[in-house]
């Protein structure tokens, strides 16, 4: 594509049409991560014509601090997951089935490993946007620290306080439970 600024200011200057262009060269990789969280090409649809809309209406706030692929993945991750945390949940979730299976020994132990994960999947999606970002990138999508920091355009040290901070709260949150 050509330079992202240039195309962004055309647009912001009126001429609407070149946005079909974003739309054209960023529409497979939104769909594709919408598709990854959403499980559900239907879904997935629904949250890329979102993204497209939220992208459209917030283009004049870009700063152009990162490139307009990482910001378009996090509002396409912010779209899908806030759509995936709205929906109820009618099967176990397909991020939730990717876990290491425990070979549970019997109904009693494969049921707590049941309700473990779904009291997981429910935590992390009260987890601050940032935190739930990264908790998804490294432990569904077993991604290295260093290919989350380069596809959020941030520092590994940030990924790793991210993830570290996220722990804590999930701790948190299940002693709030227990005690």
């Amino acid at each position: 594509m050509e330079n992202e600024q240039q195309l962004i200011q055309d647009i912001l200057r009126g001429n609407r049409h070149r946005f079909q262009e974003i739309v054209a060269h960023y529409g497979a990789q939104v769909h594709s991560v919408a598709i990854k969280v959403a499980d559900n090409p239907r879904d997935a649809e629904d949250i890329s014509q979102e993204v497209f809309l939220q992208v459209y209406r917030s283009l004049p706030q870009f700063q152009g601090e990162a490139k307009l692929s990482t910001w378009m993945y996090r509002i396409t991750m912010n779209k899908a997951l806030d759509y995936k945390r709205k929906q109820k949940p009618q099967a176990p979730d397909a991020a939730l089935a990717q876990l290491p299976d425990m070979q549970a020994a019997t109904p009693e132990e494969a049921l707590l490993q049941k309700s473990e994960q779904e009291w997981l999947h429910a935590n992390i999606m009260r987890l601050p946007a940032a935190y739930r970002e990264i908790v998804y990138l490294y432990y569904f999508k077993e991604l290295s620290y260093r290919q989350i920091a380069d596809k959020l355009g941030i520092a590994v040290k940030t990924v790793e306080s991210r993830l570290y901070r996220a722990r804590g709260l999930l701790q948190h949150m299940r002693k709030g439970e227990t005690g």
